[in-house]
């Protein structure tokens, strides 16, 4: 299965004709246009965008668009052919921030200086046809490569390890779209992915919360899921939008009653209050997913997958199923103050989706949307979709 989110390739190199210390003229935009955007668009397995630095058309200052490029593209492609001082200065930038994944091509008559000698790069001629298939063959194979395995290839990472501490990077995506995966084993089943904040989201019956197991919703302004259904449910003015009645986080503190913590994977059901008006939703679950410390905030649960069992049983239950809802949305758990990385969290997440369908063929649910935030989370989504032999195809449709 393709691999349907978009990713970034940048390419570093001179522009136009340039002389190497020989005094051999390379011109290097028939080289990005004939060699390097040809060998990234013959990739079929990955949705890739290339770009160079001169082809960014929004305003501002090129030097901080260039460094966002070199930080948050998933795939940069170096030439260093003339070894041009600014090339091997980005690439040293490159090298340092992100450990994969660069893919590093040269003439065949340039030397690699000695600070990089040991990195694999590929070489070209490009007044020989045959040698700029291999050489294109070659770029698409390593990227991916790097993609699919995703193993570090910056020897700045590769030699200093956990001694440096690269940047956490998260791009929201903002357009909301949504993509159904059918179930090989349950052809009535789907596992849809939706994309953008949750606030565009008007598809699901029911929505589900990841909460604490003090099950204590978050303040209405902080960063989280729980702090947005909280909000968007409530009462508020017309005039000033301020709350006037707080329904869902009344009603769940009423169902907690004396209790001041639940086991992992709890689940309370409470109405949806102005979500029903708004976005077309039910019911709320709200499910224990993460745990607090004193002194270390929130972890995931062990076994967060069972929080993904807990509510599906739960919407199959006697006192929910007679209300017919058939569809319901997750985010994703633990990856918000929780701190769960998504490339753990996420395949368990979609293996406990799949197993419970696939299990209960007579489940209410009939669609299991997983709401993908950021570019991030949207890329480890795919990828676990994409080899799961429990999967038959992905289809786009409209979000609305």
């Amino acid at each position: 299965m393709k691999d349907t989110s978009e990713k970034q390739c940048f390419v570093i190199m001179p522009y136009n004709k340039k002389e190497d210390k020989s005094g051999k003229i390379f011109d290097f935009n028939k080289i990005y246009n004939y060699l390097i955007k040809p060998a990234v668009d013959q990739i079929q397995e990955y949705k890739i965008n290339c770009i160079r630095c001169d082809e960014i058309s929004k305003p501002g200052e090129i030097h901080a668009d260039m460094m966002e490029h070199i930080l948050n593209d998933e795939v940069a492609i170096v030439d260093l052919t003339t070894l041009n001082p600014n090339v091997l200065y980005e690439l040293g930038i490159r090298h340092s921030l992100c450990k994969s994944i660069t893919v590093i091509i040269h003439h065949k008559s340039t030397e690699n200086p000695f600070n990089i000698n040991s990195v694999r790069t590929i070489n070209y001629d490009h007044e020989d046809i045959e040698s700029v298939e291999r050489a294109k063959d070659r770029i698409a194979e390593f990227i991916i490569n790097g993609l699919t395995l995703k193993e570090t290839d910056s020897p700045v990472c590769q030699l200093l390890g956990e001694r440096i501490s690269l940047p956490e990077t998260s791009h929201p995506i903002k357009k909301c779209q949504v993509t159904e995966f059918s179930l090989r084993n349950a052809p009535n089943k789907k596992i849809c992915i939706i994309t953008g904040d949750i606030n565009g989201v008007k598809k699901a019956d029911i929505w589900v919360n990841s909460e604490n197991t003090n099950m204590q919703m978050a303040r209405y302004y902080d960063k989280s899921i729980s702090s947005i259904i909280r909000y968007l449910g409530a009462r508020r003015n017309e005039v000033t939008n301020e709350v006037e009645d707080d329904t869902i986080f009344k009603e769940l503190t009423e169902k907690m009653g004396k209790l001041n913590a639940v086991p992992p994977a709890t689940v309370f059901v409470t109405n949806s209050g102005e979500l029903e008006k708004t976005h077309n939703v039910r019911k709320i679950f709200h499910v224990a997913t993460v745990v607090g410390m004193i002194g270390r905030g929130y972890t995931p649960i062990a076994n967060i997958g069972e929080c993904i069992t807990a509510a599906l049983s739960k919407a199959d239950s006697d006192s929910i199923k007679k209300a017919g809802l058939k569809t319901i949305l997750f985010p994703t758990f633990g990856t918000g103050t929780g701190g769960g990385k998504p490339e753990n969290i996420i395949p368990e997440l979609i293996g406990s989706a799949i197993s419970y369908l696939e299990s209960n063929p007579d489940s209410i649910i009939e669609k299991v949307y997983f709401l993908a935030y950021s570019k991030e989370e949207l890329d480890v989504y795919c990828s676990t979709l994409s080899q799961s032999k429990d999967i038959l195809h992905g289809d786009n449709v409209a979000a609305s």
